[in-house]
């Protein structure tokens, strides 16, 4: 029996790392999301993307690092 190849990598898959980035509704929202399995990062207490530190001035996708 062949095994099918994963829909989402492996990092996104066990939760170790993901490319967060932002993205845009079709009515103009933003929101975060991984750019790799699209998976959108709660916000509210405890994943606060709009609050202090939540971009970076050296950072290509606009989101700081840190443990996500």
């Amino acid at each position: 029996m062949a095994r099918s190849a994963p829909t989402r990598p492996f990092l996104c898959r066990t939760n170790l790392h993901h490319s967060w980035e932002w993205a845009h509704t079709d009515d103009g929202q933003r929101y975060v999301r991984c750019g790799r399995c699209h998976k959108e990062r709660e916000s509210g207490p405890g994943g606060n993307v709009t609050g202090p530190g939540a971009m970076s001035a050296g950072s290509t996708t606009g989101i700081s690092g840190g443990s996500f």
